[in-house]
Protein backbone atom coordinates (compact mmCIF):
# COMPACT_ATOMS: atom_id res chain seq x y z
CA UNK A 1 0.00 0.00 0.00
CA UNK A 2 1.39 3.54 -0.86
CA UNK A 3 -0.11 6.69 0.57
CA UNK A 4 -2.73 7.28 -2.03
CA UNK A 5 -3.17 3.34 -3.57
CA UNK A 6 -4.97 0.25 -1.95
CA UNK A 7 -3.44 -2.73 -4.14
CA UNK A 8 -6.13 -4.59 -2.83
CA UNK A 9 -8.54 -2.13 -4.45
CA UNK A 10 -6.92 -2.72 -7.54
CA UNK A 11 -7.16 -6.51 -7.26
CA UNK A 12 -10.83 -5.99 -5.98
CA UNK A 13 -11.76 -3.51 -9.22
CA UNK A 14 -10.32 -6.29 -11.21
CA UNK A 15 -12.80 -8.96 -9.96
CA UNK A 16 -15.95 -6.54 -10.14
CA UNK A 17 -14.95 -6.54 -13.68
CA UNK A 18 -14.81 -9.65 -14.81
CA UNK A 19 -17.81 -10.84 -12.70
CA UNK A 20 -19.80 -8.58 -14.18
CA UNK A 21 -18.77 -9.06 -17.74
CA UNK A 22 -19.30 -12.74 -17.49
CA UNK A 23 -22.76 -11.84 -15.98
CA UNK A 24 -23.30 -10.08 -19.74
CA UNK A 25 -21.55 -12.98 -21.21
CA UNK A 26 -23.38 -16.25 -19.47
CA UNK A 27 -25.72 -16.46 -22.84
CA UNK A 28 -22.65 -17.70 -24.59
CA UNK A 29 -21.56 -20.23 -22.11
CA UNK A 30 -25.47 -21.51 -22.20
CA UNK A 31 -25.37 -21.48 -26.13
CA UNK A 32 -22.72 -24.61 -25.69
CA UNK A 33 -23.14 -26.11 -22.11
CA UNK A 34 -26.60 -25.55 -21.53
CA UNK A 35 -27.78 -23.71 -18.32
CA UNK A 36 -24.01 -23.64 -16.81
CA UNK A 37 -23.74 -19.99 -17.93
CA UNK A 38 -26.79 -19.00 -15.72
CA UNK A 39 -25.18 -21.39 -13.12
CA UNK A 40 -22.16 -20.05 -12.64
CA UNK A 41 -22.54 -16.19 -13.52
CA UNK A 42 -26.66 -15.44 -12.77
CA UNK A 43 -25.46 -13.56 -9.76
CA UNK A 44 -22.88 -12.08 -11.23
CA UNK A 45 -24.68 -8.61 -11.64
CA UNK A 46 -23.22 -8.52 -7.59
CA UNK A 47 -20.11 -6.44 -8.70
CA UNK A 48 -22.36 -3.60 -9.85
CA UNK A 49 -22.76 -3.77 -5.63
CA UNK A 50 -18.65 -4.71 -5.04
CA UNK A 51 -17.88 -1.37 -7.17
CA UNK A 52 -20.35 0.34 -5.55
CA UNK A 53 -19.08 -0.66 -2.00
CA UNK A 54 -15.49 0.27 -3.63
CA UNK A 55 -16.59 4.03 -4.52
CA UNK A 56 -17.53 4.65 -1.16
CA UNK A 57 -14.33 3.44 0.16
CA UNK A 58 -12.07 5.62 -1.83
CA UNK A 59 -13.62 8.70 -1.47
CA UNK A 60 -13.78 8.07 2.19
CA UNK A 61 -9.74 7.09 2.00
CA UNK A 62 -9.09 9.61 -0.65
CA UNK A 63 -10.89 12.39 1.07
CA UNK A 64 -9.44 11.56 4.82
CA UNK A 65 -7.17 14.43 5.48
CA UNK A 66 -9.44 16.88 3.59
CA UNK A 67 -11.55 19.33 5.98
CA UNK A 68 -13.42 20.46 2.60
CA UNK A 69 -14.75 23.62 2.31
CA UNK A 70 -15.51 25.19 -1.34
CA UNK A 71 -12.68 24.89 -2.70
CA UNK A 72 -12.09 21.57 -1.99
CA UNK A 73 -15.44 20.71 -3.09
CA UNK A 74 -15.08 22.81 -6.46
CA UNK A 75 -12.03 20.23 -6.80
CA UNK A 76 -12.88 17.29 -5.67
CA UNK A 77 -16.21 17.40 -7.94
CA UNK A 78 -14.06 18.33 -11.20
CA UNK A 79 -11.54 15.30 -10.47
CA UNK A 80 -14.72 12.82 -10.05
CA UNK A 81 -16.47 14.10 -13.07
CA UNK A 82 -13.04 14.32 -15.32
CA UNK A 83 -12.61 10.46 -14.18
CA UNK A 84 -16.04 9.51 -15.18
CA UNK A 85 -17.69 11.48 -17.98
CA UNK A 86 -14.78 11.40 -20.36
CA UNK A 87 -14.92 8.11 -20.90
CA UNK A 88 -18.34 7.63 -20.21
CA UNK A 89 -19.24 10.08 -23.07
CA UNK A 90 -17.31 9.08 -25.87
CA UNK A 91 -18.22 5.67 -25.73
CA UNK A 92 -22.17 6.12 -25.88
CA UNK A 93 -21.49 8.69 -28.40
CA UNK A 94 -20.32 4.90 -30.34
CA UNK A 95 -23.61 3.77 -29.42
CA UNK A 96 -25.99 7.24 -30.21
CA UNK A 97 -28.15 6.04 -33.21
CA UNK A 98 -29.16 8.40 -35.98
CA UNK A 99 -32.65 9.31 -34.86
CA UNK A 100 -33.89 12.15 -32.93
CA UNK A 101 -35.49 9.71 -30.36
CA UNK A 102 -32.21 8.01 -29.85
CA UNK A 103 -29.64 11.52 -29.78
CA UNK A 104 -32.61 12.86 -26.80
CA UNK A 105 -31.64 9.33 -24.77
CA UNK A 106 -28.11 9.91 -25.21
CA UNK A 107 -28.38 13.71 -24.21
CA UNK A 108 -30.19 12.26 -21.29
CA UNK A 109 -27.85 9.52 -20.28
CA UNK A 110 -25.28 11.84 -20.75
CA UNK A 111 -26.67 13.80 -17.90
CA UNK A 112 -27.31 10.73 -15.77
CA UNK A 113 -30.58 11.04 -15.81
CA UNK A 114 -32.43 8.09 -15.81
CA UNK A 115 -34.15 7.06 -19.15
CA UNK A 116 -37.59 6.39 -18.01
CA UNK A 117 -38.13 6.17 -14.31
CA UNK A 118 -41.68 4.36 -15.05
CA UNK A 119 -39.71 1.16 -15.67
CA UNK A 120 -38.68 -1.44 -12.94
CA UNK A 121 -36.45 -0.19 -10.27
CA UNK A 122 -33.20 0.53 -9.24
CA UNK A 123 -32.74 0.43 -13.45
CA UNK A 124 -35.45 2.96 -14.39
CA UNK A 125 -35.00 1.95 -18.08
CA UNK A 126 -31.17 1.89 -17.70
CA UNK A 127 -28.78 4.20 -20.36
CA UNK A 128 -28.10 4.27 -23.85
CA UNK A 129 -25.19 2.65 -23.37
CA UNK A 130 -26.13 -0.07 -20.96
CA UNK A 131 -24.34 -0.05 -18.45
CA UNK A 132 -24.49 3.73 -17.71
CA UNK A 133 -27.17 2.88 -15.46
CA UNK A 134 -24.98 2.41 -12.76
CA UNK A 135 -23.11 5.83 -13.92
CA UNK A 136 -26.20 7.60 -12.56
CA UNK A 137 -25.95 6.62 -8.83
CA UNK A 138 -22.02 7.29 -8.84
CA UNK A 139 -22.92 10.63 -9.89
CA UNK A 140 -25.77 11.25 -7.81
CA UNK A 141 -23.02 10.27 -4.76
CA UNK A 142 -20.47 12.53 -6.21
CA UNK A 143 -22.80 15.11 -6.14
CA UNK A 144 -24.01 14.47 -2.71
CA UNK A 145 -20.11 14.39 -1.51
CA UNK A 146 -19.16 17.12 -3.07
CA UNK A 147 -21.79 19.43 -1.37
CA UNK A 148 -21.67 17.94 2.06
CA UNK A 149 -17.34 18.96 1.78
CA UNK A 150 -19.03 22.54 2.64
CA UNK A 151 -19.85 20.73 6.28
CA UNK A 152 -15.79 20.65 6.43
CA UNK A 153 -14.90 18.18 9.49
CA UNK A 154 -18.67 16.89 9.61
CA UNK A 155 -18.48 15.84 5.78
CA UNK A 156 -18.63 12.07 6.36
CA UNK A 157 -21.48 12.13 9.16
CA UNK A 158 -23.75 14.71 6.92
CA UNK A 159 -23.42 12.39 3.99
CA UNK A 160 -24.64 9.04 6.29
CA UNK A 161 -27.71 11.19 7.47
CA UNK A 162 -29.08 12.77 3.67
CA UNK A 163 -28.56 9.07 2.03
CA UNK A 164 -30.03 7.52 5.32
CA UNK A 165 -33.32 9.78 5.29
CA UNK A 166 -33.17 9.88 1.60
CA UNK A 167 -34.02 6.17 1.36
CA UNK A 168 -35.83 5.44 4.98
CA UNK A 169 -38.39 8.47 4.16
CA UNK A 170 -39.89 7.31 1.16
CA UNK A 171 -39.86 4.35 2.25
CA UNK A 172 -41.70 4.93 5.67
CA UNK A 173 -44.34 7.32 3.58
CA UNK A 174 -45.34 4.36 1.54
CA UNK A 175 -45.42 1.86 4.08
CA UNK A 176 -42.98 -0.31 2.90
CA UNK A 177 -39.68 -2.27 3.93
CA UNK A 178 -36.45 -1.01 2.58
CA UNK A 179 -35.81 -2.54 -0.65
CA UNK A 180 -34.16 -1.32 -4.23
CA UNK A 181 -36.86 -2.94 -6.07
CA UNK A 182 -39.19 0.01 -4.47
CA UNK A 183 -40.54 2.39 -7.24
CA UNK A 184 -41.93 5.67 -5.50
CA UNK A 185 -42.76 7.48 -9.27
CA UNK A 186 -40.36 10.50 -8.37
CA UNK A 187 -38.59 12.17 -11.22
CA UNK A 188 -34.95 11.66 -12.82
CA UNK A 189 -32.21 12.26 -9.92
CA UNK A 190 -34.87 11.90 -7.07
CA UNK A 191 -35.46 8.45 -8.29
CA UNK A 192 -31.86 7.75 -8.33
CA UNK A 193 -31.49 9.01 -4.77
CA UNK A 194 -34.60 7.55 -2.98
CA UNK A 195 -33.29 4.27 -4.11
CA UNK A 196 -31.31 1.97 -1.38
CA UNK A 197 -28.87 1.34 -3.65
CA UNK A 198 -26.88 4.84 -2.43
CA UNK A 199 -26.98 2.76 0.65
CA UNK A 200 -24.10 0.90 -0.41
CA UNK A 201 -21.84 3.68 -0.68
CA UNK A 202 -22.24 4.43 2.70
CA UNK A 203 -21.05 1.10 3.73
CA UNK A 204 -18.05 1.30 1.79
CA UNK A 205 -17.11 4.56 3.73
CA UNK A 206 -17.98 3.09 6.71
CA UNK A 207 -15.23 0.23 5.83
CA UNK A 208 -13.19 3.21 5.21
CA UNK A 209 -13.71 4.63 8.46
CA UNK A 210 -13.15 0.91 10.32
CA UNK A 211 -9.77 0.36 8.18
CA UNK A 212 -8.20 3.85 7.83
CA UNK A 213 -8.62 4.54 11.77
CA UNK A 214 -7.53 1.20 12.54
CA UNK A 215 -10.68 0.24 14.74
CA UNK A 216 -10.31 -3.33 13.91
CA UNK A 217 -7.17 -5.05 14.82
CA UNK A 218 -6.63 -8.77 14.85
CA UNK A 219 -3.40 -11.25 14.64
CA UNK A 220 -2.23 -12.04 10.88
CA UNK A 221 -3.66 -15.80 10.85
CA UNK A 222 -7.12 -14.36 11.88
CA UNK A 223 -6.92 -12.06 9.09
CA UNK A 224 -6.23 -14.57 6.37
CA UNK A 225 -8.55 -16.96 7.62
CA UNK A 226 -11.03 -13.76 7.64
CA UNK A 227 -10.20 -13.28 3.74
CA UNK A 228 -10.74 -16.99 2.96
CA UNK A 229 -14.50 -16.86 4.97
CA UNK A 230 -15.15 -13.79 2.59
CA UNK A 231 -14.40 -15.34 -0.56
CA UNK A 232 -16.13 -18.33 0.60
CA UNK A 233 -19.03 -16.47 1.51
CA UNK A 234 -18.80 -14.17 -2.18
CA UNK A 235 -19.14 -17.56 -4.10
CA UNK A 236 -21.94 -19.09 -1.98
CA UNK A 237 -23.63 -15.76 -2.68
CA UNK A 238 -22.49 -16.01 -6.67
CA UNK A 239 -23.02 -19.55 -7.08
CA UNK A 240 -26.47 -20.14 -5.04
CA UNK A 241 -28.43 -17.53 -6.67
CA UNK A 242 -29.58 -16.27 -3.34
CA UNK A 243 -30.22 -12.55 -2.95
CA UNK A 244 -29.85 -10.01 -5.85
CA UNK A 245 -29.04 -6.63 -6.40
CA UNK A 246 -29.35 -4.46 -3.67
CA UNK A 247 -30.46 -7.38 -1.64
CA UNK A 248 -28.77 -8.02 1.96
CA UNK A 249 -26.78 -11.35 0.30
CA UNK A 250 -25.32 -8.71 -1.83
CA UNK A 251 -24.35 -6.21 0.48
CA UNK A 252 -22.85 -8.58 2.94
CA UNK A 253 -21.12 -10.38 0.46
CA UNK A 254 -19.07 -7.09 -0.71
CA UNK A 255 -19.03 -5.78 2.74
CA UNK A 256 -17.02 -9.09 3.79
CA UNK A 257 -14.68 -8.67 0.76
CA UNK A 258 -13.49 -5.56 0.72
CA UNK A 259 -13.13 -4.60 4.60
CA UNK A 260 -11.31 -8.05 5.18
CA UNK A 261 -8.89 -7.76 2.58
CA UNK A 262 -8.67 -3.55 2.67
CA UNK A 263 -7.66 -4.08 6.28
CA UNK A 264 -5.23 -6.80 5.91
CA UNK A 265 -3.49 -4.73 3.38
CA UNK A 266 -3.62 -2.02 6.20
CA UNK A 267 -2.37 -4.25 9.06
CA UNK A 268 0.46 -6.08 7.20
CA UNK A 269 0.60 -6.12 3.18
CA UNK A 270 -1.14 -7.37 0.17
CA UNK A 271 0.17 -8.94 -3.08
CA UNK A 272 -1.78 -10.01 -6.32
CA UNK A 273 -0.07 -10.41 -10.07
CA UNK A 274 0.53 -7.13 -12.05
CA UNK A 275 -1.93 -9.27 -14.85
CA UNK A 276 -4.52 -8.66 -12.02
CA UNK A 277 -3.48 -4.83 -11.03
CA UNK A 278 -3.32 -4.25 -14.36
CA UNK A 279 -7.23 -5.19 -15.30
CA UNK A 280 -8.13 -3.02 -12.08
CA UNK A 281 -6.33 -0.30 -13.34
CA UNK A 282 -8.51 -0.66 -16.99
CA UNK A 283 -11.30 -2.09 -14.83
CA UNK A 284 -13.60 1.29 -15.66
CA UNK A 285 -13.10 0.92 -18.95
CA UNK A 286 -13.47 -2.56 -19.34
CA UNK A 287 -16.75 -2.23 -17.33
CA UNK A 288 -17.94 0.86 -20.37
CA UNK A 289 -16.58 -1.23 -23.78
CA UNK A 290 -17.20 -4.94 -22.69
CA UNK A 291 -21.03 -4.93 -23.64
CA UNK A 292 -20.44 -3.33 -26.81
CA UNK A 293 -17.40 -5.91 -27.71
CA UNK A 294 -20.57 -8.89 -26.67
CA UNK A 295 -23.23 -6.41 -29.42
CA UNK A 296 -20.23 -6.75 -32.08
CA UNK A 297 -19.35 -10.64 -31.68
CA UNK A 298 -23.29 -10.99 -31.51
CA UNK A 299 -23.78 -9.41 -34.73
CA UNK A 300 -20.58 -10.61 -36.54
CA UNK A 301 -20.79 -14.46 -35.61
CA UNK A 302 -25.05 -15.33 -34.92
CA UNK A 303 -24.89 -17.66 -37.32
CA UNK A 304 -22.42 -19.80 -35.54
CA UNK A 305 -24.69 -22.39 -33.67
CA UNK A 306 -22.02 -25.26 -33.17
CA UNK A 307 -21.93 -27.16 -30.07
CA UNK A 308 -18.89 -25.04 -29.25
CA UNK A 309 -19.78 -21.85 -31.05
CA UNK A 310 -20.99 -20.34 -27.27
CA UNK A 311 -18.07 -21.48 -25.68
CA UNK A 312 -15.87 -19.77 -28.81
CA UNK A 313 -18.08 -16.20 -28.54
CA UNK A 314 -17.46 -16.51 -25.02
CA UNK A 315 -13.79 -16.39 -25.40
CA UNK A 316 -13.58 -13.80 -28.15
CA UNK A 317 -15.77 -11.92 -25.81
CA UNK A 318 -13.24 -11.27 -23.60
CA UNK A 319 -10.66 -11.08 -25.48
CA UNK A 320 -12.14 -8.74 -27.64
CA UNK A 321 -12.98 -6.70 -24.44
CA UNK A 322 -10.12 -6.16 -23.37
CA UNK A 323 -8.35 -5.10 -26.40
CA UNK A 324 -10.90 -2.01 -26.11
CA UNK A 325 -10.37 -1.84 -22.92
CA UNK A 326 -6.77 -0.92 -23.23
CA UNK A 327 -7.09 1.37 -25.99
CA UNK A 328 -9.98 3.17 -24.07
CA UNK A 329 -7.99 3.34 -20.67
CA UNK A 330 -4.93 5.13 -22.84
CA UNK A 331 -6.90 7.14 -25.22
CA UNK A 332 -9.67 8.18 -22.70
CA UNK A 333 -8.71 7.95 -19.32
CA UNK A 334 -5.35 9.22 -19.60
CA UNK A 335 -5.66 11.24 -22.31
CA UNK A 336 -9.20 12.74 -22.69
CA UNK A 337 -9.55 12.80 -18.59
CA UNK A 338 -6.31 14.49 -18.53
CA UNK A 339 -7.40 17.09 -20.99
CA UNK A 340 -10.67 17.62 -19.20
CA UNK A 341 -9.31 17.93 -16.02
CA UNK A 342 -6.68 20.61 -16.80
CA UNK A 343 -9.05 22.29 -18.71
CA UNK A 344 -11.38 22.20 -15.72
CA UNK A 345 -9.13 23.47 -12.75
CA UNK A 346 -7.38 26.01 -14.97
CA UNK A 347 -10.69 27.43 -14.64
CA UNK A 348 -11.61 26.91 -11.40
Amino acid sequence: MTDRNFYSIQALRAFAAVIVMCFHFKSFINQSFQGWGDRLFLNGDIGVDLFFVISGFIIYYITRDDNGGLTSAKLFFIKRFCRVFPPYFAITLLVAGSSVESWMQTATSLLFIPLDTTQIAPWFGVAKLFVGWTLNYEFIFYTLFTLCMLFKTRKNSVLFVIVALAVAIPAWLHNVAISPSNHYNYPGYLATLTNSLMLEFLVGTFIGWLVVNKKITYGKGVSIALIVLSFALFLFILLTHYSKIGGLGYILAAFALVFSLTNHEAQYAFWAPKPVLYTGKISFSLYLVHYRAKSLLSKALHHNQSAWGGLMLFVLAVILSFIFAVISHYLLEKKLSSLFRKYLLKKA
